[in-house]
């Protein structure tokens, strides 16, 4: 639900834009590695400022809007920033963000103008297509598909670099794509498509790295001693509801090779909790988000990370790695970081600490008097600021 404001013109139609000064930011580490915030976002706030407001409920920022409203598990409703550094920006007075988990209670309320868009899965986006109220956005997003181990204890089966190659080449990720993306996704490597150059081409992932071939599954399982099989826990996300479908799928893929994984899907809160403490008993199938530099999808594999500590300590550890990570962070040449993290890549995709599945794209529907919105890769809703509704 969105209060209007028309997008300022000037006299050529255009709207306008301001000039941004940029000035350099320096920060200084005590440690030689020290993550900043996963290597993802962190904000810069008020010194004192956690002990003056409850940052769960009120939100502080520069950003285009401000937050009015909070109410969990209903909506957050935002007002246009004044202080904003572009002044044109943004065109909306207001949004309210209803939360609205049920798939179908969305497409209901898009349909009867109680809200002006949502987010929604390929196939019942598709649905909505015809409706001339409405227009599809569908966009690549920074959110590739993984399974995430921890390998500290030697006693597990996927400890064995052998089994986790054999996991690798039994999943059929062109079945994933088809029976839960609807067709339209892509392969993924540790840096997901669509980030640039920095990913491993598709026809690489395709024909090697992530090619599927049970008959070498089967062999490397055979290799590694697991000739008859395995049980483990597959964990995911549920909602959103094509984690766990992801899984499913992935479940049946084992089953082929002689690993039963069964698939326990849970809460974001249980499973987030999990992930961050290496609880899990086995696997978990979850999605990645964007990282602002290449190294925020490897820096997890360096061991002097906490979540190193972790996931992998004792269990997973490559020299290689370790010395082209820290190349590729001490270089300013994007040539060389380029070459660098390509190695990286080919390292981890040999060895699978992570395997990466795929990437969906991300489908929008709004409604025909939103205009100027778009699905962003960084999966942030940045179209929110240049974006306008008609009356």
């Amino acid at each position: 639900m969105m209060a209007a404001r028309s997008p300022p013109k000037t006299s050529s139609g255009a709207s306008r834009r301001r000039p941004i000064r940029r000035r350099p930011v320096s920060r200084r580490s005590t440690q030689p590695r020290s993550p900043f915030a996963w290597q993802r976002y962190t904000p810069v706030t008020p010194r004192g400022i956690y002990d003056k407001i409850n940052v769960l409920t009120q939100g502080i920022g520069t950003g285009p809007y401000k937050l009015v409203e909070f109410v969990p598990n209903d909506r957050v409703v935002y007002t246009r920033n004044p202080d904003f550094w572009n002044k044109d920006l943004p065109y909306l007075d207001e949004i309210t963000l209803k939360v609205l988990p049920d798939e179908q209670a969305r497409v209901a309320a898009l349909r009867s103008a109680a809200i002006d868009g949502a987010t929604f899965t390929a196939d019942v986006a598709k649905t909505m297509a015809n409706d001339r109220n409405l227009t599809v956005l569908k966009g690549l997003y920074a959110a590739h598909k993984e399974i995430q181990f921890v390998l500290k204890d030697p006693k597990n089966p996927w400890s064995n670099v052998k089994v986790r190659q054999a996991i690798n080449h039994a999943i059929n990720r062109q079945d994933i794509i088809d029976k839960v993306f609807g067709g339209d996704a892509s392969y993924s490597s540790i840096i997901p498509p669509g980030y640039g150059d920095w990913p491993l081409p598709e026809a690489d992932l395709k024909g090697n790295y992530l090619k599927y071939d049970v008959d070498k599954a089967k062999g490397l399982l055979q290799e590694a001693g697991f000739g008859s099989g395995f049980e483990m826990e597959l964990q995911s996300i549920n909602p959103p509801r094509y984690i766990t479908q992801a899984a499913e799928v992935v479940s049946e893929h084992l089953k082929a090779v002689g690993i039963k994984a069964n698939v326990v899907p849970l809460e974001i809160g249980t499973f987030a909790k999990n992930n961050a403490d290496g609880s899990y008993p086995g696997a978990q199938l979850t999605a990645r988000g964007m990282r602002g530099d290449p190294n925020g999808y490897v820096t997890e594999f360096h061991p002097k990370t906490p979540i190193f500590a972790t996931w992998f300590e004792g269990g997973f550890l490559n020299e290689e790695l370790t010395k082209t990570l820290d190349d590729a962070l001490l270089t300013p040449d994007q040539a060389k970081r380029k070459a660098l993290y390509t190695r990286a890549q080919q390292i981890l995709l040999t060895e699978f600490p992570h395997i990466p599945l795929v990437q969906d794209m991300k489908y929008q529907v709004v409604r025909s008097r939103l205009k100027n919105m778009y699905v962003s890769y960084t999966d942030f809703n940045t179209g929110l600021r240049e974006s306008w509704v008609e009356a």
